[in-house]
């Protein structure tokens, strides 16, 4: 039987130069978040009273920008781990992790526009959905190493990852919450992603 870079499925580059790419669009879009946390012209805030009041202004643009921070990380840890548990990539795999790039470089634009109309419930969908997208296609990268074994380094199997794909599924399932929250009219329907903590933990204490 083949495994790895043998397999006829295989692409038959290192696995190394995906990793680097996917990484690094990860920091890109990272890095790129605080570029929503727009800064006003000095010129234009002449008292103390002033620049309270526009760095009052500024918190839905940071409480925002700290959501989308921490869910990309989280969503860049989830990759890592499958990765690490992977002994090469085929195709397919490739292909969903292009969809999945695109989706993560326009997190910095949900982001920001979201935090902008945040009196408009509807605006958080973008963010949300946005979310949905990518969460939704990184679970699907975990199924697609399931349901591939070839993939998996020799000391893996196929039934390891259910606690992985668990996790993974956690960030969609809040992102459908939050979009049916927007949708009644909630305007900090973004809070939701407050959940996730709460849920890991919960999740932790299931397995011990």
């Amino acid at each position: 039987m083949m495994e790895g870079n043998d397999h006829p499925d295989s692409i038959g580059f290192s696995k190394s130069r995906f990793e680097a790419l996917t990484d690094g669009i990860f920091a890109i879009a990272m890095t790129l978040l605080v570029l929503g946390l727009a800064v006003p012209a000095g010129g234009t805030i002449r008292t103390s009273t002033g620049l309270i009041e526009t760095l009052m202004g500024l918190f839905p643009d940071f409480i925002h920008y700290v959501i989308a921070f921490f869910i990309l990380h989280g969503m860049w840890v989830s990759h890592h781990v499958l990765s690490r548990r992977m002994a090469s990539i085929d195709r397919r795999f490739l292909e969903i992790n292009l969809w999945l790039l695109m989706a993560i470089c326009l997190i910095p634009f949900t982001t920001s526009f979201s935090g902008d109309f945040e009196d408009i419930a509807l605006a958080a969908v973008v963010l949300e959905a946005n979310l949905l997208v990518v969460g939704g296609i990184l679970l699907l990268q975990w199924r697609y190493v399931a349901r591939t074994p070839h993939l998996l380094s020799p000391e893996f199997t196929p039934a390891g990852l259910g606690v992985g794909m668990q996790k993974t599924a956690v960030t969609p399932a809040v992102s459908v919450l939050g979009i049916a929250l927007a949708l009644l009219g909630v305007t900090w329907s973004t809070a939701v992603y407050l959940l996730i903590p709460v849920i890991f933990w919960a999740m932790r204490a299931v397995r011990r």
